[in-house]
């Protein structure tokens, strides 16, 4: 079970006791971690604190009572486990801004989401496969992050490594319960054969982009991320030989010759998981092996393909002209932001509905997070990735060749249609759309 598994159990132990005491070192034993390892991996999986998601969710669940029942304020108070109505009012106006009985009263609302970490972080997988390897999971991404780090070399490098980066978490103040601390390692250099004693190992602490590393061993550098499976090391020990470590590596390669991907060229990594209040490694590791899809999107002709989740912002445009209102809006929006490849444009429609009153037709636009377009009239939102079936074409042929695709895959004797939404992307290097325009067109499909 690999520490984001861990993670969603203990959030399913919190749902289940939202109305009774929860102890927040029975979660920590759900996610099979010692407390201090818990409040870290639990703040840097959720973003949120664990006793602040508690109070989150408390608050928003009592909110559905206030606005849906009779029951009284100070009976609420106590199903969430609220010492008072005094204390219950200080947390209630503190999140939502307003006391429960005014709030009961108002028309507002406040929603805080039931977080699941799976859903967040897990990529969609082939049933077959993930049925053999239950243990390797892929994730969507590995966000870019910057870390601290120093590299070691020797007969035994890792302790060395660590020993380093433990006596400078010490001298700056970290904590485990506070700081949003994950640690990786890998060899740099590896061996070059199984009997050299003497190698490097590198070791990784994330830290937040602010933060300032005056040392004369650590430095700084920013990790890119990028696309990875995961898997857990079974039967690891601190002192072990590395031979529970290899046989993962060994199971991660028996899983790559079968799966839709190739090794990626970006850093395989170790994530060392437990650790004591005195940041000594007591146990538990994750090997992330980098990815990437088979299938590449250099061929025009149709192929099969992997598209990771694109995060985007979106606006919906409905009508019998939505279809050209939308792809007015998707190069003026390019024209502000920024025309070329550095971004991707894509639309997606009900094509039984195209021409009729309501027909509805929403456009994409790629972006890095949510706060880098402002835009009152644009969502933002997750399109889900997935196998596609691709082909690039011309504009002026775009209708006629989305008929021969879809008749393509009718036709199919390895795919079927999936039901996740097509994408229509748009290559924009012109103020406007030509004739000649090129679209990439992406239709969902599935093994059969």
């Amino acid at each position: 079970m690999n520490y984001y598994e861990r993670i969603q159990k203990s959030i399913d132990y919190i749902e289940s006791r939202l109305n009774s005491r929860i102890e927040i070192e029975k979660a920590a034993q759900e996610a099979f971690m010692s407390c201090s390892s818990f409040y870290r991996m639990f703040f840097a999986l959720t973003g949120y604190a664990v006793k602040e998601y508690i109070r989150l969710r408390r608050i928003s669940s009592a909110v559905r009572d206030i606005k849906e029942t009779d029951a009284s304020i100070l009976d609420i108070a106590l199903n969430y486990d609220f010492e008072s109505n005094e204390a219950f009012t200080r947390a209630f106006r503190r999140v939502t801004g307003f006391p429960p009985s005014a709030f009961r009263k108002s028309n507002l609302n406040y929603v805080f989401e039931r977080m699941n970490v799976m859903e967040k972080y897990y990529a969609n997988q082939d049933p077959e496969l993930l049925e053999k390897y239950p243990d390797i999971i892929v994730l969507k991404e590995l966000k870019p992050c910057k870390v601290a780090y120093y590299c070691h070399y020797g007969t035994e490098p890792e302790e060395g490594a660590f020993s380093v980066m433990r006596d400078w978490l010490k001298r700056s103040g970290f904590n485990f319960e506070k700081d949003k601390l994950r640690i990786f390692g890998f060899n740099n250099p590896s061996p070059a054969s199984p009997d050299q004693k003497e190698y490097g190992y590198e070791v990784w602490v994330t830290i937040n982009d602010d933060f300032v590393v005056n040392d004369e061993l650590v430095k700084t550098k920013t990790f890119k991320g990028g696309h990875y499976a995961v898997c857990t090391v079974r039967g690891l020990t601190p002192s072990g030989d590395g031979s529970a470590i290899f046989d993962t590596w060994q199971r991660f390669n028996k899983w790559l010759s079968e799966s839709k991907y190739t090794a990626g060229n970006h850093q395989w990594l170790e994530e060392h998981l437990n650790f004591n209040d005195e940041f000594e490694y007591t146990g538990g590791m994750d090997l992330y092996m980098p990815i990437a899809p088979k299938e590449s999107l250099s061929r025009t002709d149709k192929e099969i393909v992997f598209v990771d989740p694109i995060k985007t912002v979106s606006i919906s445009f409905n009508g019998e002209n939505a279809y050209y209102e939308a792809l007015a809006f998707m190069y003026e929006l390019a024209a502000k932001l920024g025309t070329g490849f550095s971004r991707r444009y894509f639309c997606y429609y009900d094509q039984d509905r195209a021409g009729k009153k309501d027909f509805c037709c929403k456009v994409h636009a790629e972006v890095k997070d949510e706060h880098e377009i402002q835009d009152d009239r644009l969502k933002y939102e997750v399109f889900p990735g997935g196998l596609y079936a691709y082909e690039e074409v011309e504009w002026k042929n775009n209708g006629k060749s989305w008929y021969q695709f879809i008749n393509w895959v009718k036709m199919n004797s390895k795919y079927d249609f999936d039901n996740r939404p097509f994408m229509e992307e748009f290559v924009i290097d012109s103020p406007a759309i030509q004739p000649t325009t090129k679209v990439k067109h992406f239709m969902p499909v599935r093994n059969k």
